[in-house]
């Protein structure tokens, strides 16, 4: 490493020194900090405020403007909070904060060249200008350039947010890649270094969050592991140290009950809020919301290490039984879930097995919508319940990787999801007689029998693992069990086409028949065509939403990595009854979202005069921007139907969708 590549000093300290502090740096703000989170929701009257933001929203359309996109234009969208923004300060309505991708990198220093991932200060000879790859690689980072996350920009985050929502969250969604991309040569990454990246990001954690008790869930991106998309399965002596090390820097947010889950595949659960509400049938009733933290890792395509979720001994599959055995759990304790992971759920993004596995799971529990019957609310391949609050309720999943603010449908692939060979419809279709394989009288895969009851097949995995307060001596002796998972079964190379029969995985050798459609989370393919392929998915998914009622979505949250500008998104829910607009949604539903972004160009000229509360500036709040009234599926089926019928409004969407991306 050159003498240039080294950062300032004290930056790479300072967030492990200030655990020691925050507590009486907080009960010095406390009040002050109180009365700008009210101003950030959309309460303020203030003519000062509203020129700050002004400013930094117009420095933020310069930096749209530079990738050649308009930000707005179009008469009928206000960027600016909703007037009435009151409607969510409520005891009824929760709040929580959903932060990813922070990429933390100590090697970057200020006023460095770009084309060096920000490492290295260019030549005395070399004229300083764009075309050399040295912009104005400031204190806080820079937008539109191959460089991770400073030191500086990280702290500033985890200030901000121990300022302004410490008291006001209620817990943390962290989806993962805390570790720096190993995309320079001269510097390449190290697994150590990567362990020590996720340190400095739990010690950001815990100094914003953790004075007030707010709980904090993690996860693994595929940058939290080495070499990054490659993670073997569990008993392999990577993985165990993998989670090993993981579970020591994350100390305190992995629940101890949930320790031997994790140290086995990386994954795990957590209560994070409790309520009482009034049942229909049964009077007052206690619930609450458990969060999954998912291992997406197994699941990739981009991880060699793993097959698909078709053998017996595939960790992916593995992971799927125990969501079905956690919604078992949850039933059993009367909670409802949030679903958490790294890299979104999408046909390319996973293994057409896995992706098959976890539609069929998490649609299986999404909320019915609520014009069906209490019968049919309750009917589902998990058998039959009578009192529709019995049924734990999917609300949210949340997941992070691409970078870019947008959500999508999960679970229209009806005809698909229904077989129960998730592979046979290809096979069969190679043999042209093109119909899926016939499903089972009980409509269950032979996986979802085996989890339903403890005697299946992964009925000691229950008992040993899941269900252990402790990790046991069979965890502990996967250390001599280790085989070479190179030879797992894997899924065949397949690419998604609408057949007759509906939408099927194809062989690729005899792909030929109708028109090809792959996933879009994963297209190398420029920003417009993003867009297109995204909306292609939307007709999709509307000529098939009447057939499919338990539809469910995912939201992808933009990142504190710098690729356009840091940003985090703020959740509301349903806490407890309210008798607003929203009454009709049982408890733990998704109202409306904030996006918070920080204007880097503005904060680099200030540089250490920057307020920390004025950090980061709400740029928009979803049911402002897209005039809707909650976030439920019904919701975003109505936005996409508008956003298809509407071309203002597809620049609108094209325009957030690339506030934060690659």
């Amino acid at each position: 490493m050159s003498p240039n590549s080294q950062p300032p000093a004290g930056e790479t300290t300072v967030l492990l020194s200030q655990n020691q502090n925050h507590t009486q740096n907080h009960n010095q703000n406390h009040n002050h900090s109180h009365s700008r989170r009210s101003r950030g929701k959309g309460s303020s009257s203030s003519l000062g405020m509203w020129l700050v933001y002004a400013v930094a929203a117009l420095a933020g359309i310069a930096v749209l403007a530079m990738a050649g996109m308009t930000l707005w234009g179009d008469h009928d969208w206000d960027p600016l909070p909703d007037a009435d923004g009151t409607r969510l300060n409520s005891s009824s309505v929760g709040r929580f904060v959903h932060i990813t991708d922070l990429h933390i990198d100590p090697n970057y220093v200020r006023g460095s060249t770009t084309y060096s991932q920000c490492h290295r200060l260019p030549p005395h000879s070399t004229r300083v200008s764009d075309k050399d790859g040295h912009r104005d690689t400031g204190r806080f980072g820079i937008s539109q350039a191959k460089c991770d996350s400073p030191v500086a920009l990280i702290n500033a985050t985890s200030e901000y947010l121990r300022q302004e929502w410490a008291s006001a969250a209620d817990f943390v969604i962290w989806t993962g890649d805390s570790g720096r991309h190993d995309n320079d040569a001269e510097i390449p990454r190290t697994f150590d270094e990567i362990i020590e990246q996720n340190r400095l990001a739990a010690s950001a954690m815990r100094n914003a969050f953790g004075s007030h008790g707010v709980p904090v869930v993690p996860n693994i991106g595929n940058n939290d592991i080495s070499p990054h998309n490659e993670l073997a399965a569990p008993g392999h002596k990577r993985a165990r140290k993998t989670f090993r090390l993981l579970a020591d820097v994350w100390d305190g947010l992995v629940p101890k009950d949930q320790l031997a889950t994790f140290l086995y595949g990386g994954y795990f659960a957590r209560d994070v809020v409790d309520y009482n509400y009034k049942s229909s049938s049964s009077g007052r009733k206690r619930r609450g919301l458990t969060v999954l933290s998912l291992n997406t890792i197994y699941w990739y395509r981009a991880n060699a290490k793993v097959g698909g979720c078709a053998a017996e001994d595939s960790p992916g599959l593995a992971q799927l039984a125990w969501i079905r055995y956690q919604m078992r759990r949850a039933r059993q304790r009367n909670r409802d879930l949030i679903l958490m992971g790294h890299v979104v759920p999408s046909r390319d993004n996973y293994r057409p097995t896995c992706y098959h596995g976890y539609a069929r799971t998490v649609t299986q529990m999404v909320p019915p919508p609520p014009t069906r019957s209490a019968a049919e609310s309750t009917a589902d391949s998990m058998g039959k319940r009578a009192d529709p609050d019995d049924l734990p309720r999917v609300h949210a999943q949340l997941y992070g990787h691409s970078n870019v603010d947008v959500w999508a449908f999960v679970g229209h692939e009806v005809e698909w999801l229904a077989s129960t060979d998730p592979l046979g419809a290809a096979r069969n279709l190679s043999t042209s007689t093109g119909s899926p394989a016939a499903p089972d009288s009980d409509g269950r895969l032979w996986w979802e029998k085996e989890v339903d009851e403890e005697t299946g097949r992964f009925g000691s995995m229950i008992r040993e693992i899941w269900a252990a307060s402790t990790p046991s001596e069979e965890l502990a002796s996967l250390a001599d069990s280790e085989r070479d998972w190179a030879l797992m079964p894997d899924d065949p190379p397949v690419e998604y086409v609408q057949t007759s029969a509906g939408l099927f995985p194809v062989p690729i050798s005899v792909s030929s028949e109708a028109s090809s459609s792959s996933s879009f989370l994963e297209q190398k393919a420029l920003p417009g065509n993003f867009v297109e392929s995204l909306l292609k998915e939307f007709e999709r998914v509307l000529v098939k939403a009447p057939k499919q009622p338990r539809l469910g979505v995912t939201t992808i949250s933009p990142s504190i990595i710098p690729k356009y500008v840091p940003a985090f998104r703020v959740f509301y829910y349903a806490r407890a009854p309210s008798r607003r607009q929203w009454k009709h949604l049982p408890l733990g539903s998704l109202l409306d979202y904030d996006v918070y972004w920080a204007n880097l160009p503005e904060l680099n000229k200030l540089g250490k005069r920057v307020e920390t509360s004025e950090f980061f500036q709400l740029l928009y709040r979803f049911s402002t921007v897209y005039r809707v009234g909650d976030l439920s599926v019904e919701s975003y089926l109505h936005w996409a139907r508008k956003l298809l019928e509407k071309k203002s409004l597809r620049k609108r969407f094209r325009a957030l969708t690339y506030l934060n991306t690659q």
